[in-house]
């Protein structure tokens, strides 16, 4: 079994929860996902399924400011350690903004930006994931937490209802929706922690191709190369393709910039994925047949 199932996550499971669940069901081991969603988010979780698993690294495109789309809940004045409302809450207020302030304070964080990762989260500083260094109550040198750039595209504020606030956000990899309710309660003077959180699209993966963990069949599996449609396609000749199958170097002259990865096809079948290094050749770094 090959290929790439997506998944609606069901709140309560960590990624790694859906992970070991697909195992077990399918009997194969070789089993990964990309960008992790929080134990209680739901939806879009990409899962990669045996030599699927060799793209999660190339299954997103670089740099897209629109790869992930999420709809969120905000509670208002509350703030917590783990800046969602599961955690222990640290400062509490009853001065709640105006929806017209609200709205103003989300929107500034539209366009590039900087963002530190939360201490609950999967970023590893000296190989220990910060969330572990959180749990132990063990303190991490700030320094070495590095700020990431990102860039939220839109935000689309949806309503608010007493003291929670509805809205979508659609941004780049790497952007925690956690940290962006906690940035915008400390704006909005009231604090303020993340309450629901719902993952609608992952790099081109969206809600409507989901299904949940227990309803997953192999029918159900994306093909390898699905996510790689944002690299050029080249299609090689009978010869080329055994070149490039056995690890060695092919030309070709399609307009295709040097330093990009091509997703190489034989015959209309994927075969695996090269990269430009000049203005001829193609270099493997990824083969499937």
């Amino acid at each position: 079994m090959i290929g790439i199932a997506v998944i609606d996550k069901p709140q309560g499971m960590t990624s790694h929860d859906v992970v070991s669940f697909l195992r077990r069901k399918t009997g194969i081991k070789r089993i990964g996902h990309s960008g992790t969603l929080d134990p209680m988010a739901t939806g879009v979780l990409p899962v990669f399924i045996g030599k699927a698993t060799r793209v999660i690294e190339y299954s997103g495109k670089p740099d897209d400011t629109e790869a992930k789309l999420y709809s969120c809940t905000m509670k208002l004045g509350i703030e917590t350690d783990t800046q969602d409302i599961w955690g222990t809450i640290l400062r509490q207020s009853n001065e709640i903004p105006q929806f017209s302030t609200i709205e103003r304070v989300l929107k500034s964080f539209e366009g590039p930006g900087t963002q530190k990762p939360p201490m609950y989260s999967a970023v590893k500083v000296e190989g220990r994931k910060l969330y572990e260094y959180a749990r132990k109550g063990t303190a991490v040198n700030e320094a070495l937490i590095k700020e990431r750039t990102i860039y939220i595209k839109h935000i689309d504020v949806k309503f608010i209802e007493t003291n929670e606030v509805s809205f979508d956000v659609l941004c780049s990899k790497g952007v925690y929706i956690r940290t962006l309710c906690a940035d915008a309660g400390r704006m909005l003077c009231c604090g303020a922690a993340m309450s629901g959180l719902r993952r609608l699209k992952s790099n081109g993966f969206s809600i409507d191709m989901a299904v949940r963990p227990e309803d997953f069949r192999e029918a159900d599996l994306l093909p390898v190369d699905w996510p790689l449609e944002w690299m050029p396609r080249v299609e090689t000749n009978a010869e080329d393709a055994e070149a490039f199958s056995m690890g060695r170097k092919f030309n070709t002259y399609d307009d295709i910039l040097p330093g990009s990865h091509v997703r190489v096809y034989s015959k209309n079948s994927f075969i695996g994925i090269g990269k430009k290094i000049n203005a001829a050749e193609i270099k493997p770094e990824k083969v499937f047949n």
